[in-house]
């Protein structure tokens, strides 16, 4: 485990020495954004998947730890640029939000159309996470 938290710092290291990259690079805002909103995304599939027994709920708790340890590593130097943890927090919970609202119209819609397209989304904002760290 600590060896984990040793290579995601190192990864979110990385990441945030990407400022002097070319403009198309994230700033520590978007980054910090990104896995904080990643993170509250894992955390709702993760808590749905525990609930409903599925097997696949300790990797997706293991994303949501990855996208927590990188947004843990990189908020000191986040702090520096004016962010601070609340908001970072805020994010967390939006994505969260967010997937449990899809998760909502994926199982209760009555239109099949509606849940196919919550459902699409789901999947592919997880994948725009997982795309950040693999």
């Amino acid at each position: 485990m600590t060896n984990e938290k040793h290579t995601l710092a190192a990864a979110a290291f990385l990441i945030t020495s990407t400022l002097a990259a070319p403009s198309n690079a994230l700033s520590l805002a978007e980054q910090a954004e990104a896995f904080a909103t990643c993170a509250g995304r894992y955390s709702a599939m993760a808590t749905r998947q525990s609930a409903t027994h599925n097997p696949d709920s300790d990797a997706t708790r293991q994303l949501q730890s990855s996208f927590e340890s990188l947004l843990e590593a990189m908020l000191p130097h986040a702090a520096e640029a004016g962010i601070d943890a609340r908001r970072a927090r805020s994010w967390q919970a939006s994505g969260w939000s967010e997937m449990a609202q899809l998760m909502r119209l994926q199982q209760r819609s009555a239109d099949a159309t509606h849940a196919d397209r919550a459902t699409r989304d789901m999947h592919r904002r997880l994948s725009t996470c997982r795309q950040l760290i693999l």
